[in-house]
């Protein structure tokens, strides 16, 4: 087999072994009981998105500090905006999971971020590949995720409503009202049918906001090059120029992630979970994730420029692609899914089978661009 289809082909394995790793970090969280999510989430953000990062960096480009000169500041504060607005997306995501539920949380965020992450950088790199055999394999390849997302969205509301549609019997309600489970204790709740509007309109809106914003760390990989491209003058190798990038846009995802997570440990007066006698085993767990983390994000970096002269573009879509099929492999190993029927375990693996079959088309699309 010729190079130029090794390497590019390398590449989609290290993306796809990067998003495994992306969508194994958060298993940790199940093993931290004493502290509340932000407890985690911080240790987490520090390790990951600072200590590892910057860490990574010092190890494998040299005259750091001359890279950053040479780069200048400009690109440096534009990376780290488009970062900052990624850790934004972040917490919205989740939020709008809480106003509008999974089933259109992830396929509406999902959607935009891939579109926008991987179709837009490739028009911004060359509008003409976008209607070439490669561009449309992978224009392809994109609606096919998002098709792979939806079904798995689907097989979320399924489950969800089993774990708590038999707790609700609706009685003395208007039939205008709609039944809602509460995020708390997962009783079926009526919500007046006008107050249902609202909350769905609003949901919308951050749901639509986060997809916007979740491309930007792409966005800060693709319009960052002018730092990978000092990291090498310098003597860095072309595939660990990537580190020197990453450290700005993360510290920017650290600032809205650590304010967010600052927020509700003062809000829900968690600080002190931190001093908890028992709790040194979290903080190791918490620490192991942002390791994991970073990996799969620098593991992203290496693959994507691998995978040719489109890799930012086609890797974000393979990247997200890979998260999402193996986060939905953890859960059922996991026993996510024990409680559950077979109907809704059967959506969810056709939904992981349109993601594989997914990963088979982008990566097509990527040969045909080289």
């Amino acid at each position: 087999m010729e190079q130029q289809t090794v390497t590019p082909l390398v590449g989609l394995i290290v993306v796809g072994l990067a998003g495994a790793l992306n969508g194994t970090y958060a298993l940790p969280l199940k093993k931290t009981p004493r502290w509340a999510w932000e407890n985690t989430w911080l240790v987490y953000s520090v390790v990951g998105m600072v200590v590892a990062g910057w860490a990574m960096a010092l190890c494998t480009v040299p005259h750091l500090p001359m890279v950053y000169a040479s780069a200048g500041r400009e690109v440096i504060a534009l990376v780290f905006v488009f970062g900052m607005l990624w850790g934004v997306a972040n917490f919205l995501f989740g939020k709008g999971i809480d106003l509008v539920g999974i089933g259109l949380a992830f396929p509406i965020t999902i959607g935009l971020s891939l579109a926008l992450g991987s179709l837009l950088t490739m028009a911004a790199k060359d509008p003409a590949a976008l209607v070439s055999g490669g561009g449309i394999a992978t224009a392809l390849g994109v609606v096919v995720t998002i098709a792979g997302v939806t079904v798995c969205a689907v097989a979320g509301v399924q489950r969800e409503r089993i774990g708590w549609h038999a707790l609700s019997d609706g009685e003395g309600c208007d039939d205008s009202d709609e039944l809602r489970p509460s995020p708390r204790s997962g009783r079926g709740t009526r919500v007046p049918a006008q107050a249902s509007r609202r909350r769905l309109v609003l949901g919308l809106g951050v749901v639509i906001v986060s997809g916007l914003f979740d491309p930007m760390l792409n966005f800060a990989f693709h319009f960052g090059g002018a730092i990978e491209d000092a990291a090498t003058a310098q003597g860095a190798s072309p595939l660990a120029s990537s580190d020197a990038l990453w450290v700005w846009p993360l510290l920017g995802s650290f600032v809205a992630n650590a304010a967010y997570c600052s927020f509700l440990l003062t809000r829900n007066r968690t600080w002190q979970r931190y001093a908890q006698p028992g709790t040194l085993s979290h903080w190791g767990l918490a620490a192991l994730m942002g390791v994991i983390w970073m990996a799969s994000i620098a593991l992203y970096g290496r693959g994507a420029s691998l995978m040719g002269t489109y890799g930012k573009s086609v890797g974000w879509a393979v990247f997200y692609c890979a998260i999402i099929l193996f986060s939905g492999l953890w859960g059922i190993l996991s026993g996510e899914w024990r409680a559950a029927k077979s109907r809704p375990l059967r959506t969810m693996l056709a939904g992981l089978a349109v993601l594989l079959a997914a990963l088979i088309v982008l990566g097509y699309g990527n040969s045909l661009l080289q």
